[in-house]
């Protein structure tokens, strides 16, 4: 609890500067489709999710950042067919180069609501946390393709016991730009 509490303050410290940002124009729009699996479920097996997403973009003070919001829904087609839905903010960096291909990062956290039910967690509402690390390759006329790894970590910060959470790897591939 004591983690997520530190990580949720510096997150909140970052994205003081973003009160003034219009909701309703975004700077660009990523539109993605992911595969996710954790293979550490007790007595279930797999757990697989595939993710349909929006990241809606908006500039940051300091040069190559973004604030991202990203609404996603999830089938998840292991251990049973249940679902995912979910609200995360990402903060964003790509590395300034003069090159088509342009790694990034990214980090960030928001709720999720999980019906697959699981030992790991007690609670339908649980929060997920994210890594990123991709490449932005550019195709023109202001779009780019997106080619991602992320690591998720979903628990529900120790609202209910049990909260050992659930790792997930994700690949993601989408496209972005400004339409």
């Amino acid at each position: 609890m004591r983690k997520w509490c530190v990580s949720s303050f510096v997150f909140l410290c970052i994205c003081a500067s973003l009160f003034a940002f219009d909701i309703r124009k975004p700077e660009g729009k990523e539109v993605f489709i992911t595969y996710g699996w954790d293979d550490h479920l007790k007595n279930k097996g797999e757990y697989v999710h595939h993710t349909l997403g929006v990241d809606f973009c908006y500039p940051m003070p300091w040069k190559n950042f973004q604030f991202q919001l990203e609404p996603f829904v999830s089938l998840v087609s292991s251990p049973d067919v249940n679902a995912e839905v979910g609200l995360v903010f990402f903060i964003k960096y790509t590395f300034p180069i003069k090159f088509p291909v342009k790694p990034y990062v990214r980090g960030g956290s928001g709720v999720i609501l999980i019906t697959q039910d699981t030992e790991e967690q007690s609670t339908m509402f649980n929060f997920a946390s994210q890594s990123g690390y991709g490449l932005s390759i550019d195709i023109g006329k202001n779009k780019y393709l997106l080619l991602e790894y992320r690591n998720r970590h979903v628990s529900n910060a120790d609202i209910k016991q049990p909260n050992s959470g659930i790792d997930s790897y994700i690949w993601l591939l989408g496209v972005g730009g400004d339409f």
